[in-house]
């Protein structure tokens, strides 16, 4: 058993909990070894009168798409959207996503958002600083205008924490067209995601 131990075929990890198996089976194992802490992400509620938008893309078996959502200080959808693209690279998906996400809300006059995405190439496109992005300058150039109107921040979350754009995205890389979504047509196993997210359940980071 301590040579399996030694070899790395046991880790610490394999006997999380069972410290007396361990000493019972005769395992020398080091005390110090270092074992992975879970981590926990959760989607956090804006604040009064402010829009949160979570958007993310899908890009995979062949199929593009987009997704989004917009909620309120309660952690109400005001809006949610799924599309589809035509074969696109991941860089792409995402900022159509944003795209599609900012144009719905300065449609329905929101001007103050909270921007999220799980995607920091997001964030790197949108720096100032960062001028080296000609395949996709034309819809940052966009996006930039839009932004340029509102009063907005924008951050990043862990993807695990992104469920409700997540499920969004990948249902519109099924689907036929741009598809808005309201609390009269909201799939039912988003109203779940979006339920949890309200409450504050946390996700586990993989």
């Amino acid at each position: 058993m301590n040579s399996l131990y030694k070899t790395n075929l046991f880790k610490n990890s394999h006997f999380h909990g069972f410290k007396l198996v361990i000493k019972k089976l005769g395992i020398i194992c080091e005390e110090n070894k270092e074992e992975a802490i879970p981590q926990f992400v959760k989607w956090i509620k804006p604040k009064d009168k402010v829009i949160k938008i979570n958007t993310d893309g899908s890009v995979a078996s062949n199929k593009w798409g987009c997704g989004g959502i917009l909620r309120n200080a309660e952690g109400n959808m005001v809006c949610g959207f799924a599309g589809l693209l035509s074969c696109c690279s991941v860089p792409y998906a995402e900022l159509m996503a944003l795209f599609q996400a900012l144009k719905i809300a300065l449609s329905m006059g929101i001007l103050r958002v909270w921007i999220e995405v799980d995607a920091l190439l997001v964030l790197h496109f949108l720096n100032p600083e960062n001028n080296d992005n000609a395949e996709n300058f034309y819809t940052l150039r966009e996006i930039k205008g839009m932004l340029s109107q509102m009063d907005y921040v924008i951050s990043h979350i862990g993807r695990e924490g992104n469920a409700c754009a997540d499920f969004l995205a990948r249902l519109g890389a099924g689907l036929a067209a741009l598809t808005c979504f309201d609390n009269s047509n909201i799939p039912v196993l988003l109203r779940g995601l979006i339920r949890l997210d309200k409450d504050g359940l946390p996700y586990l980071r993989k």
